[in-house]
């Protein structure tokens, strides 16, 4: 068991090139321009970048968004006990920001625990 933060409900995020993501059910999904001018469609990562790869946002840790990349099957048979012993990012460049919006109806965020400070330079002398 991780000791990630799952947040419920839904939020937005802002990539580093400009473009709104939604983030649902822990899923990215990319803004999709269909032929209607009115209506926007959420196409998920997977589809997106026409693999097996879906990013899956898990919390929020710093104001930074904590995802995984990786291959799973979407969404039915996802498992995610298979992804345990996978790797997990902190958004490592700073590719995505939160947009500031109204909080979603029945959806809390859950602070992550402060990281673990490192001991000063000097601390492994006095031992």
């Amino acid at each position: 068991m991780t000791n990630n933060i799952l947040i419920s409900g839904w939020f937005y995020i802002r990539s580093a090139r400009g473009g709104l993501h939604l983030v649902a059910d822990g899923h990215i999904f990319y803004e999709d321009g269909g032929s209607h001018p009115r209506r926007v469609t959420w196409r998920c990562a997977r589809s997106y970048q026409k693999a097996e790869r879906c990013q899956v946002a898990l919390c929020l840790r710093d104001g930074r968004l904590v995802y995984f990349r990786g291959s799973h099957n979407h969404p039915a048979t996802y498992n995610p006990a298979k992804h345990d012993s996978r790797r997990f990012q902190v958004d490592p460049m700073g590719k995505y920001k939160i947009v500031a919006s109204p909080a979603p109806r029945g959806a809390s965020v859950i602070a992550a625990p402060a990281p673990l400070v490192p001991p000063a330079p000097h601390a492994g002398i006095l031992l």
